[in-house]
């Protein structure tokens, strides 16, 4: 494949996905035969739920467009979308985001009850970190292994995810709020954890700290074009095309892109971090197609015609 030969999500999907959905799969087995086979079936039923699977795309990518060739991120690919449905669960609960739709079914306390839906999020945040020091030692060092591990936990922690959501869930459109504001609560709630896919699977397949830097910035405008593009979709989209309720945010008086910067401010901004990644990309060593492909698709599904 020659250096960026258009290709799209599609093609990308059907190249990688039965694949991961298999290891997937096979991963959240825990073939229990008492009572906490309910919770097997919630994981699975979230875990399982129809989804783009963006976040393993990326690592998979990323990994093709570093080494050309797929290994490692597979497993990572894995526990970065454990943590991602765990994260989903928990937000969908009455005492967060209280959504009843998720990737076009009820969500997990809706088909559960919000008792084993609390604890289905929780055994896959732990599992997570049970899964990847299990993996990662066929792929590479145990030093790796445990400064992955150790990085990857404070993606997902006060320093990361859970910390942005807080910010999130205490933030409101005023007159106060500031673009900066907004970045920070975003680089943390959604970056973090997206970021993560280029740079947790960067640091494991190459040696190459100009590399590694390379894609934490690719990661960093990934996470703010794929919120703005959430945020744009909020207000423009529909239940059926979100697989989730729309117009929450506003509902909410939430700090978004779109409150703070418009509609059209938003998309120009989406357009700024989209072209910024694709410039990042164009460095990379082998093929970046793949990587260009799912940053055009997130812009396009919240711009389309625009380039």
């Amino acid at each position: 494949m020659q250096k960026n030969q258009p290709m799209n999500l599609e093609s990308l999907q059907n190249s990688y996905l039965p694949t991961f959905e298999i290891a997937l799969k096979k991963a959240i087995e825990f073939n229990l035969s008492d009572e906490r086979n309910i919770l097997e079936k919630a994981i699975n039923y979230s875990v399982t739920a129809p989804g783009k699977r963006i976040r393993p795309l990326i690592c998979l990518a990323t990994e093709k467009s570093l080494t050309g060739s797929i290994s490692v991120g597979i497993p990572i690919g894995i526990a970065i979308e454990l943590i991602h449905c765990y994260s989903l669960i928990h937000d969908d609960l009455p005492a967060m985001d209280n959504d009843d739709f998720r990737r076009g079914k009820p969500t997990c306390h809706k088909a559960f009850g919000e008792d084993i839906a609390i604890l289905a999020g929780d055994v896959l945040n732990t599992y997570v970190f049970e899964y990847l020091a299990s993996e990662l030692p066929k792929y590479t060092s145990e030093k790796k292994t445990i400064d992955g591990i150790k990085t990857f936990s404070s993606n997902c922690g006060i320093h990361g995810m859970a910390g942005g959501q807080v910010l999130d869930l205490k933030s409101n459109h005023s007159t106060q709020a500031s673009l900066n504001q907004l970045q920070q609560i975003h680089n943390l709630k959604t970056g973090a954890l997206l970021k993560a896919c280029f740079t947790l699977v960067s640091t494991i397949a190459s040696e190459d700290k100009a590399i590694h830097s390379t894609m934490e910035k690719i990661g960093h405008h990934f996470g703010l074009l794929f919120q703005i593009i959430d945020d744009i979709l909020d207000e423009t989209s529909s239940l059926e095309a979100l697989g989730k309720s729309p117009g929450k945010d506003a509902m909410q008086n939430k700090l978004t892109y779109v409150s703070l910067l418009g509609l059209d401010g938003a998309k120009k901004e989406a357009l700024v971090h989209k072209n910024k990644g694709l410039e990042l990309i164009q460095t990379l060593p082998y093929s970046a197609s793949e990587l260009s492909t799912i940053f055009n698709y997130i812009f396009d599904i919240g711009v389309p015609n625009v380039h």
